[in-house]
């Protein structure tokens, strides 16, 4: 791929295409997207208008994706919406769990810093097919802030491991609470009404993930070593392509995000600049979650057993939640079958299958 130009190096763009340089040999489904959102990047901001270069460049770019396309037509992961956002939202995930790992361990590098701002950038991608999720924006905001603050550390000659979130203690070292501890008893009384806020703090953001027995001091990964100046731009090859594949996450890890939102077209043919992007997406409608349970003191009802037998036990019903909760598991038995994993398919079934009820 030729150099970028000037007129399209913003972070809206030139981070997809770094990433796409990178994975081009080895995930070729990732580079697709990535160039894809790039696109619509520069289409949709009117950037191919800015000078000749910045129009070839994006006409030249176009006219790859749907050579791409037409070379790679029995790849599910590039000609079919579903599955490629299904594998996109997975290999966000696993870059990020590997991430992750090394930072629970204590073990991170400036190498850990650029997998963080990999993670971001591919769970960034997923926008392509919706808003995405409160739990996709919070770990692109930890894997950003993740990545600044390894970097800072190491440029200021500090350990990037003394900064790192403090993690939960184990559950058999944690303190048991007093009941009649007045902080527990303000906890348990109902709280007066309050306003709902806007995002916290990201600083110390704990998923809870347990920690590896015995992690490798940092993981190889797709991403070639960064150099001194920080997070550079991707070369066109990759230095460390020893791990061809991530294992599946951990399974207490957590849940992929789920998005529903409309798929966006293929990009058009040689007619770059004419170039149409997809449609606005409809975003998810927010979850809203239920406040925490306030333990109470309620009397049970006493029934007579006359009253006892009259009352019929309810059907089990599935809410949307669950529906959606199934879909979002389905989807991932479809990915994992794509890459052969059985074993995987087989347990997200059985959770879509819970989802609805079916035990």
């Amino acid at each position: 791929m030729e150099p970028l130009p000037a007129g399209l190096k913003i972070p809206e763009v030139s981070r997809f295409i770094n990433r796409a340089n990178q994975l081009r040999s080895i995930k070729p489904a990732l580079a697709y997207w990535c160039e894809y959102h790039a696109v619509n990047q520069i289409v949709g901001r009117s950037l191919h208008t800015t000078d000749d270069a910045c129009f070839a460049f994006t006409k030249t770019l176009i006219e790859s994706l749907e050579a791409i396309k037409a070379e790679r037509a029995d790849d599910d992961a590039i000609v079919d919406n579903d599955a490629g956002q299904a594998y996109v939202e997975q290999f966000a995930n696993e870059t990020f769990a590997r991430a992750e790992r090394a930072l629970r361990a204590d073990k991170v590098t400036r190498q850990t810093a650029d997998t963080f701002d990999a993670a971001a950038t591919f769970f960034d991608l997923t926008r392509e097919w919706g808003t995405p999720d409160a739990e996709t924006l919070q770990k692109i905001k930890f894997a950003k802030w993740n990545a600044a603050r390894i970097l800072k550390a190491i440029r200021e000659g500090k350990d990037p491991n003394e900064s790192n979130p403090a993690k939960q203690p184990p559950a058999d070292q944690q303190v048991p609470l007093s009941p009649d501890d007045p902080a527990v008893l303000q906890i348990i009384s109902p709280p007066p009404p309050a306003a709902v806020d806007g995002d916290g703090p990201t600083a110390a953001v704990d998923y809870g993930h347990p920690v590896a027995d015995a992690p490798p001091p940092d993981e190889g990964d797709y991403f070639p070593r960064v150099n001194p100046d920080g997070i550079a731009d991707a070369p066109a090859a990759v230095a460390d392509q020893d791990f061809v594949s991530f294992a599946p996450p951990d399974p207490m890890s957590m849940s992929p995000p789920v998005t529903q939102a409309n798929h966006p077209n293929s990009p058009p043919g040689p007619s770059a600049p004419h170039f149409i992007p997809s449609s606005p997406r409809v975003p998810n409608a927010p979850e809203v979650s239920s406040p925490p349970f306030r333990a109470t003191a309620v009397s049970p009802p006493v029934f007579s057993p006359s009253q006892a037998s009259s009352v019929a036990p309810r059907a089990p019903t599935t809410s949307h939640r669950d529906i959606n909760e199934a879909q979002k598991h389905a989807k991932w038995a479809i990915s994992a079958l794509n890459f052969d994993d059985v074993p995987t398919a087989i347990k997200e079934l059985r959770n879509a299958l819970h989802k609805l009820g079916v035990s």
